[in-house]
């Protein structure tokens, strides 16, 4: 994809680039390698850019338009979880870029969408051309995951409380 100056910016308000380097022309170079391996999708509102469940190798960063990510229920139900517009400068799938993963969740285009697409494989051999790029951002992906761990754990403590005082009639 080429690397335009409008790409370029909005890459650099993307919290996993947000912080490469202090040095403008430094940041513009490594977020150039970036430019040179994604690839633009587009979405049409109501179509499937994630499914939960299904294997994934790809970061996608939402460039325009309204996504909704859902979870589904242990009856198979779906649930919303947030909405989310291109402003926000969000991305999801991130963690295809350390390793293959299941989805955790969908996301769904509520408008139509155009996506910037990175692909684990083209990241990884980015990184090792350029180890600095690798480094901010795994940093910031595995601030990212130990944050939902910590959400996660305090969620599941306060079902075992809430279990615990079930039993003992409290």
């Amino acid at each position: 994809m080429e690397a335009t100056p409008e790409i370029i910016e909005k890459l650099s308000q993307v919290e996993i680039f947000s912080d490469l380097s202090q040095d403008q022309e430094e940041r513009d170079r490594l977020l150039n390698g970036v430019c040179q391996i994604l690839e633009p999708v587009k979405f049409g509102a109501g179509e499937i850019i994630i499914k939960e469940g299904d294997l994934g190798d790809s970061l996608y960063i939402l460039y325009e338009g309204t996504v909704q990510v859902r979870r589904k229920t242990p009856n198979d139900d779906q649930f919303a979880v947030a909405n989310l517009s291109a402003e926000q400068n969000v991305f999801f799938g991130e963690v295809a870029l350390v390793d293959k993963d299941t989805r955790s969740a969908s996301v769904y285009a509520l408008t139509d969408c155009q996506t910037l697409k990175l692909e684990g494989k083209s990241f990884k051999e980015l990184c090792d051309a350029e180890p600095i790029l690798g480094y901010h951002v795994i940093f910031k992906i595995s601030r990212r995951i130990a944050e939902a761990l910590r959400r996660s754990n305090k969620d599941l403590m306060l079902l075992y409380e809430a279990l615990i005082d079930e039993v003992h009639g409290s």
